[in-house]
């Protein structure tokens, strides 16, 4: 399958977002920032690679190295734990 459109590649995004742990939807991540990985994505020359990727995974594996937004969706999930462990000590 060749992944070739705006729409294929933001459904790539959403889809690897929400496999490291993370919803565009949540508000932990902000416009501006989600907007840059979402350009980042769409910038991205391993769709091809990404969506066979996709389509094997695991729920275990970690976010593949070839992701331009493995480093940003890594810090966003430990941003998100620190939240979430802030909230439960107080």
């Amino acid at each position: 399958m060749q992944v070739d459109t705006i729409d294929e590649r933001l459904a790539l995004f959403r889809a690897m977002m929400e496999h490291a742990g993370l919803s565009p939807d949540s508000g932990i991540v902000s416009d501006e920032e989600l907007r840059a990985a979402a350009q980042r994505c769409l910038g991205c020359r391993a769709a091809e690679e990404c969506h066979h990727w996709m389509a094997e995974k695991s729920p275990a594996d970690p976010v593949p190295g070839f992701c331009r937004n493995e480093d940003h969706f890594a810090q966003w999930v430990a941003e998100t734990i620190a939240r979430e462990t802030a909230a439960l000590e107080a």
